[in-house]
């Protein structure tokens, strides 16, 4: 009797792996390619970041789906609380049901990695400290959470124009 008993657990143990493997088979859809603008797509870090701070749209994501807007630093920058090859979330939205956004820059994100900016005790930004990012063109990906779907744009930061000599 115990040699059936084990017979029919492998048996139940068999069929239950040859009918999960046959479920195991799936197709992998490629990503969708999404558009991303950033808007402008030039800036000087400075003070008017902070009053009209950076935006983004985009398309050809899925509807209602949550966008993540995020920036690729660069191996030769450093951001503090950051690993090397690690990319700095800008902004997020939500899609509206054609698969668009809009999203802006929160003022804490325009400080901490446009700024490069210290913070008191206090949490209050400390500008004495900041480190500007240095100008360059930088990467922007737009990655839809649900979908996979990714979109990419460039942001340039330029440097301050100087100031007209006195006469």
């Amino acid at each position: 009797m115990r040699g059936m008993k084990a017979i029919m657990a492998l048996a139940c143990c068999l069929i239950t792996a040859w009918a999960m493997s046959g479920c195991a088979t799936s197709v992998t859809e490629p990503a969708r390619k999404a558009r991303l603008q950033v808007i402008p797509d030039k800036v000087v870090i400075g003070p008017q970041l902070l009053k009209e701070p950076v935006k983004f749209s985009g398309s050809g994501f899925g509807s209602k789906e949550m966008v993540v807007v995020e920036m690729v630093v660069p191996p030769e920058v450093e951001m503090k609380g950051v690993k090397k090859g690690e990319d700095v979330g800008l902004a997020y939205g939500t899609c509206d049901e054609a698969g668009n956004f809009e999203a802006a820059m929160a003022p804490t994100a325009t400080l901490n990695w446009f700024f490069r900016t210290e913070w008191s005790p206090t949490l209050a930004p400390d500008l004495k400290q900041a480190k500007p990012l240095p100008p360059a063109r930088y990467e922007i990906r737009a990655t839809g959470l649900d979908s996979g779907a990714v979109g990419q744009a460039y942001l340039e930061v330029v440097s301050a124009p100087s100031p007209a000599p006195k006469k």
